[in-house]
Parts: structure tokens; C-alpha cells; sequence
């Protein structure tokens, strides 16, 4: 011992009595403190400033938690029973006395709790099998539905028996590690997560069915003190500087519903905006809503397998839940065209098709097969994708599949953040602020980013009557959260999220927004573009990408000095 401090006493004197030495020692110590610091910094930068202000994972935590004190002692009155609907209803039932639903279509009061063992078909002027639609205001309703994680994160906090009830609906195998198995170019991206318990990665791949029914379930067994009625809410009553109450054509003729809190979740309809504010007397400037139309037409085809079908599924691993088959579009190639197949609930295969050029869908095998070969990227599928199509083409005539076919219309976003004179105790939700393309699966996550903001101001009210303004702090924190999803329209939203609005722009079919040309952020889909096309190579920045893309991590991300060296170095240098 005595013999390795000398030693270590002699190196330190000599280092001390060389300049040089002493200078790369001051050198490396330099190093240390600005690596240190620069960690250090971004640590604050990023988790205690941007992930609580771009992202849930913070609020989220909160859902469901009992108030500090006494729930509030007034009603609030949901202006619309879809998912958006439901899940303010059931943030609000934890903060209010009481919450009432008005809903207009009675099936989904009174028969949306159990999903249909049975369903009506008719045939289309085309001689195309399809299905009767229970749920005439959503078009999507037999449609694939990915629940990104945020999603699960908050359906799991806000009702302790989700377990159950996916037991119960026959979903429990559905909710799985997320896997995109994303095909670019018809080359295939590793997925980045594996752990099977890893809570960030959970997600449901089901229909808009199945989601609809396990909410509107859960919300019946967990909230006793949420009514359902059904009506179209057709106008909003003024009380002063908030509203007093929502008027409702009923079949019995129009009433009144008295409301301390109101909540516009009428979807589409965009109840709020389009009307009831400005006839209640609260001016509502057209200047809030920006708008573009993609032009976007899909298909999606629908097979139920029986069990002999499934025992024979040719795809490695066999039958299994989740995405089998995932191609997406490049503009920058000038593919415009999607296809995918997932498997879902009730022994259910869905076959997706569409894209931005407005041309026909497929509606048999044959067709399909011709489809994928004209796709950018085909020759790179896999073998077993095209003995698939043969295999579900063996089984057409059995299985009889039916097509849902649906035409994307404009989409915008109401920036109620930059209203004035709103009602002290009005929100919108979900569809009611922003309608997003529906071919990238982001609307349920929205509407749950929407909710898990309004539970958090919730938190920051007072337990009495007449509400603060709620409105206010409601729209400013969700907008930061939300605008980079689709509308990339100020400065700093380039930090954001690679928004689906950019990405429409590429396609020469889509409509801009007045004012816009289609070349309106082209820097953010090339930037998203060429992570992806990095990510192939660096499993870490396909991890990056997939985080931000999950929603469970702030858009900045995507701009990391790693990132960004190693984007320049490829870009310039070839690297």
C-alpha cells in the first residue's frame, strides 16, 4: 500500500512540474465542467420545463385522485357522448357534484355498452358489401384504431377496471408493447421496445367500435353521478359573463339544461364555433379557424376469420394480434398511397388502403395484390406478405369481408387560446378544437391529452360557485400541447412534434390553408424524413423518433446536438 502512494505521489509531482501536463489537465477539468453543466442544463430544460409543458406524462399522474376538499357544487353539462365526450365526462364527475351527457344519437345511449354479437349489411350502388353504420356521425366507426401510449396511460388512470373490462369485451390481448412494424419505402424499421411491462409503451390496437363500447362501459361502472340523455344540444344560454345552460331538441320538443360548467365535444359538428356561442352573444371571430382539405380517401376491408382460417395464418409467429403489415407514404418519392393490415378484436383482420390522389380503393384480393405491386417500395416486402394476399384471397368467397369507406374533408384548428371574451366556464374537446387526419391515428391520444389538461386546471379551482375562468388556462396549456400534432403555425412550433399537416403538404393534391402554399413547412417533414431514414442505421435515433412520434416526449427532442451533428455530417459530408 505504502509503494502505490509513492507511486501515485511521484505521478502528481511530475504532472504539477510539467506546463504541458498542467495545461492538459486544465484542459480536460474544463471539459468535465461544461460537459457537466451542459447535462445539467438540459436535464432543466428538458424534463422540469418541456415535458410538463409539451407533453401529459405529469398530469396524467393525477387523474382520478380525490380533490383537495369538497367536489364542486354544480353540474357540468357535456355537449356531445363520443369518446372526446365521455372522457371529459368522466374527469368532470370526479370534480363536480353531478355531469350530464347529451348525446344525439339514441344507440349509443341505449345500446352502446355492449359490443353487437350481430351487424346489418347492405350492398352499395357499386355491388359492394358493406356494413349499416350504428353510429351515423362517425365514419370511421369499423376502422382501425391505435391508441398511441398516452392513450392507454390515461384510459388505465382514469378507470381502476379497465383490466377487467377488457377481460370482459375479450380485448385483454390486444393492449401489447407498441409495434409499429413501419415499412418506409417498404423497408422495415426495428420497433424499439421489448419489455413487455414497460408501461410507456403500452397501447390498444382495436377498432373505433371496441373503443367506443370499453369506454362508455367503463364510464357507466366507475361514474354513478354521470347522466346520459339524449338530444342534440342546439344552443348555449347567457348567464352574465359564463353560461347558465344548454337548450336541447329532444323528441318530445325542445328543453333547457341548467350547466355551472360547459363542455363542446359535439366532434365535427364544431357546435361552439359554428354557432351557439355568437347566437348566446359571445362573437366568435372566423379568423380563429385555420383549415386545409388533404383530399383523403380510404378503405378499410374488414374479415373475420374463423378458427380454421386463423390455425393456417402464414405469417411468421402465426395468428397474432396487433400490426402484421404497415407501408406509409413518402412525398418525397412521390408515394401517396397507404397499406396495412392489423389484426383485432373478435378474430377481426382489417385491410386498410387509401391515400391523397382521390383514386378508387380496392374491394377484392385481386384488386389489393395489383394495388401493392404499384406501390414505391414493393420489392422490398417480405415473401410471406404476398403469400398472405394469396391466402386471404383462398378465403374471400368464405369469409365474405365488407368494405367501410370513408372521404377525409377539410380539417382545421380552432385556436380558441387566442379568443377573447369567452365564457368564463366554456371548453371545447377532441374534434370540437382540432379535426386531425384520421389516416395517422391520432385522435383518441389527442382527446386524452385534452382531458388529462382539463383535470389539472380542474385541480387549480376553487370548490365553489360561480367558476373562476377556466376557459383561459384550459386552451393556453393545451394549445403548446397540441398544435404540433397538425398545425405548425408559429416560430417555435418547429421544435415540436413532425406535425401531420406538414407531411399532407407534401402530397401535390392537398388544399392549403389561405395564405399557405404547399411548400408551408417543408423544413420539418424533410428534418422528420431524414431521422427516420437515420433511425435505420442508429437504433437510438429511431428511438427518438418513435418516442416523439408515441407523443410521450416532447418534439425538441428530435433537434438534439446528436441529432443534429450527425444530420450534417451525412448531409455534407456523406457520413
Amino acid at each position: 500500500m505504502h509503494a502505490v502512494t509513492t507511486h501515485l505521489r511521484e505521478v502528481v509531482e511530475y504532472i504539477l512540474s510539467n506546463p504541458q501536463a498542467v495545461k492538459a489537465l486544465k484542459a480536460l477539468a474544463t471539459a468535465a465542467a461544461i460537459t457537466i453543466i451542459y447535462k445539467f442544463a438540459g436535464y432543466i430544460v428538458r424534463d422540469l420545463v418541456l415535458i410538463p409543458k409539451l407533453t401529459i406524462q405529469e398530469d396524467v399522474k393525477n387523474l382520478h385522485k380525490p380533490r383537495r376538499g369538497r367536489k364542486i357544487p354544480g353540474r357540468a353539462v357535456i355537449c356531445g357522448g363520443s369518446v372526446g365526450g365521455m372522457l371529459a365526462a368522466a374527469v368532470c364527475a370526479d370534480h363536480f357534484d353531478s355531469v350530464l351527457i347529451v348525446e344525439p344519437e339514441a344507440w349509443a345511449n341505449d345500446h352502446g355498452f355492449e359490443i353487437p354479437e350481430k351487424r346489418s349489411y347492405r350492398t352499395t350502388s357499386d355491388g359492394h358489401k358493406t356494413v349499416i353504420h350504428p353510429r351515423t356521425r362517425v365514419m370511421q366507426y369499423f376502422s382501425g384504431n391505435f391508441l398511441q401510449p398516452p392513450s392507454y396511460m390515461t384510459l388505465r388512470r382514469l378507470f381502476p377496471n379497465l383490466p377487467e373490462l377488457l377481460d370482459y369485451f375479450g380485448l385483454g390481448s390486444t393492449l401489447a408493447v407498441t409495434r409499429l412494424k413501419l415499412r418506409y419505402g417498404g423497408i422495415y424499421s426495428e420497433d424499439p421496445h421489448y419489455e413487455a411491462d414497460d408501461p410507456r409503451a403500452l397501447t390498444l390496437g382495436i377498432t373505433r367500435e371496441a373503443a367506443e363500447t370499453l369506454i362508455r362501459k367503463s364510464l357507466r361502472l366507475s361514474r354513478p353521478n354521470v347522466a346520459f340523455k339524449t338530444g342534440a344540444v342546439t344552443g348555449f344560454i347567457r348567464d352574465g359573463d359564463r353560461l347558465g345552460g344548454v337548450t336541447v331538441r329532444t323528441e318530445a320538443g325542445e328543453v333547457e339544461e341548467r350547466a355551472d360548467f360547459v363542455v363542446d365535444a359535439s366532434g365535427p359538428t364544431q357546435l361552439g364555433f359554428t354557432k351557439a356561442l355568437n347566437s348566446a352573444g359571445f362573437p366568435v371571430s372566423r379568423d380563429l379557424r385555420v383549415e386545409y382539405n388533404p383530399g383523403l380517401r380510404y378503405n378499410t376491408t374488414i374479415w373475420r376469420l374463423p378458427e380454421h382460417v386463423r390455425a393456417k395464418w402464414p405469417v411468421p409467429g402465426g395468428y397474432q394480434l396487433g400490426v402484421v403489415l404497415n407501408m406509409t407514404p413518402d412525398s418525397q418519392t412521390g408515394e401517396s398511397r397507404v397499406f396495412g393490415i392489423l389484426n383485432v378484436e373478435c378474430n377481426q383482420t382489417l385491410v386498410a388502403t387509401g391515400g391523397w390522389n382521390g383514386g378508387e380503393s380496392p374491394h377484392s384480393i385481386a384488386e389489393l395484390r395489383a394495388f401493392v405491386k404499384s406501390l414505391y417500395g414493393q420489392e422490398n416486402l417480405p415473401e410471406w406478405a404476398w403469400t398472405l394476399l394469396d391466402f386471404l384471397e383462398e378465403y374471400e368467397e368464405e369469409c365474405s369481408p365488407f368494405h367501410a369507406e370513408a372521404k377525409v374533408g377539410p380539417l382545421n384548428w380552432i385556436r380558441w387560446h387566442q379568443a377573447k371574451d369567452l365564457p368564463l366556464n366554456f371548453v371545447a374537446i377532441g374534434d370540437a378544437i382540432m379535426k386531425l387526419n384520421p389516416i395517422y391515428g391520432q385522435g383518441i391520444t389527442k382527446a386524452c391529452i385534452d382531458v388529462s389538461t382539463l383535470d389539472a386546471v380542474l385541480r387549480h379551482t376553487p370548490s365553489n360557485l360561480p367558476l373562476p375562468n377556466v376557459g383561459k388556462p384550459f386552451f393556453s396549456r393545451e394549445a403548446a400541447r397540441v398544435q404540433g400534432l397538425c398545425f405548425l403555425t408559429e416560430d417555435w412550433d418547429y421544435f415540436q412534434r413532425d406535425g401531420t399537416k406538414a407531411n399532407d403538404y407534401g402530397f401535390p393534391d392537398t388544399v392549403p390553408a389561405e395564405g399557405e402554399d404547399l411548400s408551408h413547412n417543408a423544413f420539418m417533414r424533410k428534418w422528420g424524413r431524414e431521422c427516420l431514414i437515420l433511425g435505420r442505421e442508429d437504433p437510438a435515433i429511431y428511438s427518438t423518433w418513435w418516442h416523439v412520434t408515441m407523443m410521450i416526449a416532447p418534439g425538441t427532442d428530435l433537434f438534439s446536438p446528436r441529432i443534429a451533428i450527425k444530420m450534417m455530417m451525412r448531409k455534407w459530408m456523406g457520413w
